[in-house]
């Protein structure tokens, strides 16, 4: 099924047809003299800047729509935060962007969402463009509160710094798990920025950095995934066997130097980009939106600084893989406080029309891009000038204009799509368990393979971490998920 969803994604981008010339908040509202509509938004966009008031794309949105757009964006890194006192302080925007799908229960059972299916039948556009299976993850008791951030499952690219291979003599990338250790440990011994600094080879957030590794073994996202085992019941990717062999090789890798042991105290992109900017570190797994950005920040210092998009490394029974993203990438709600379901439909259907997939990812025709004669969609040079904020207004992640224009990202989001993902089996389907236990289960994860790995705890540990893991949880959570089937 999943494949086939990503085969309706790919087929949409390249059928798409574009349509040419085409803070406190404050509730929907529109007056009776004919006024345009406003609508608040509490959402923000990871990796980019504010963008300007009055910009063009926002105007542009706006009268596509016929809907004003109050937008509160507070900062990617402080987002939950800010989403739990907004919903706590009862002053509530009309729409507002939800980042797990366990928060999002909890807050519609507290009665803090409007149901939105009114808001399906009139937006025709949303139906087309999101698949049956995402929207039905986002039911409760068969009613619909959410419209899913609906996204293919190759979002993550493998990279490594292309300059320090050659420096280090290195003539072809990785293939296997043994060339990506050789790799790291040249890395270390090498010198690879000539300047006799001492480096690491791998850095990342957490388990993030550490994806294509795991997925050597067969194992992914072990906080939250799920496989299948050998009798086809779905199994905690935490308790995962191979996680054990995977967590004895990096520790012994650890040991040597090659793991940046600031990996899992860091919270967010710009504590990792500080170390790009550096040269810290050598090899990473990210979003697909990264490394163009940190590379052109890195290149002001260093014009020879280029990451490369790499292939995650083949394990010793023949397996490799990075994240598989989940369907809903966070939940777009609407609160019990908003009005107009009219405007907030027109906006949400504009958003997934095909100018309006375009616009909020690109910018608007004839001053970011320009349809040429050999019929393919190029950027203009403002394009470059508003880069930094282009996605501002990017509330969806919808991904046919990512194809459509030449934009100096479309190379690495094609590249993601090469790579072998290990997906989470249970997709996202939300039990009582995981409500009650998933995020201290997490943290239990999270903890316990970072004290292995960094040799806090020994790899037999492991076991005794299997035993904590399902008393405090993981038990309850595998046989509801497995009911769930």
């Amino acid at each position: 099924m999943k494949k086939r969803i990503l085969v309706l994604i790919l087929i949409g981008a390249l059928a798409i047809s574009l349509v040419s010339g085409c803070t406190s908040s404050k509730k929907s509202s529109s007056s009776s003299t004919g006024a345009m509509p406003t609508i608040t938004w509490f959402s923000t966009k990871g990796g980019f800047d504010k963008a300007p008031p009055d910009n063009v794309i926002l105007k542009e949105i706006e009268k596509q729509t016929g809907v004003k757009i109050n937008l509160i964006s507070p900062p990617f890194a402080s987002y939950a935060e800010k989403v739990a006192l907004t919903m706590a302080s009862g002053d509530l925007p009309d729409v507002i962007r939800i980042t797990t799908i366990a928060e999002w229960k909890s807050y519609v059972d507290q009665g803090a969402f409007q149901s939105v299916d009114g808001l399906l039948k009139q937006a025709p556009n949303l139906q087309k463009v999101i698949p049956k299976e995402a929207l039905d993850l986002c039911k409760v008791n068969g009613k619909q509160y959410a419209i899913p951030v609906f996204t293919s499952q190759h979002r993550y690219n493998p990279l490594v710094r292309q300059d320090w291979l050659d420096n280090v003599g290195i003539k072809t990338a990785p293939v296997t798990l043994t060339d990506t250790y050789n790799m790291l440990l040249a890395f270390k011994n090498g010198n690879p920025n000539g300047d006799g600094k001492k480096v690491y080879g791998i850095s990342g957030r957490g388990m993030l950095g550490l994806y294509p590794i795991l997925g050597a073994f067969g194992v992914m996202a072990p906080e939250t995934g799920y496989f299948y085992n050998d009798k086809g019941v779905m199994k905690p990717q935490a308790t995962n066997p191979q996680a054990k062999v995977a967590l004895s090789v990096l520790s012994q890798w650890y040991a040597e130097g090659l793991i940046d042991p600031e990996m899992f105290t860091m919270t967010n992109d710009d504590q990792l980009n500080q170390k790009a900017y550096k040269n810290q570190f050598g090899y990473t797994n990210q979003w697909w939106t990264w490394e163009s950005k940190a590379q052109i920040e890195m290149q002001k210092v260093n014009p020879k600084a280029v990451w490369a998009r790499i292939a995650p490394p083949v394990g010793p029974s023949g397996l490799s893989g990075t994240c598989g993203t989940n369907w809903v990438n966070n939940l777009v709600c609407v609160t019990k406080s908003a009005k107009n379901m009219t405007a907030i439909a027109k906006v949400m259907d504009y958003y997934h029309s095909d100018p309006g997939m375009l616009t909020p990812y690109s910018g608007v025709e004839g001053i970011h891009w320009e349809k040429r004669t050999d019929g393919k969609y190029y950027t203009l040079p403002q394009f470059d000038t508003d880069a930094k904020w282009i996605q501002w207004y990017s509330f969806f992640e919808l991904e046919p204009a990512l194809f459509q224009i030449q934009t100096p990202l479309l190379q690495s989001r094609l590249d993601s799509l090469k790579w072998n993902v290990i997906p989470d089996t249970k997709n996202q389907k939300l039990t009582d368990a995981e409500v009650k236990s998933g995020a201290d289960l997490t943290t239990l994860v999270n903890t316990a393979y970072w004290q292995i790995i960094s040799g806090q705890k020994p790899i037999s540990y492991f076991d005794d971490f299997v035993k904590a893991y399902n008393a405090a949880g993981g038990t309850d959570w595998t046989n509801q998920v497995n009911a769930k089937k």
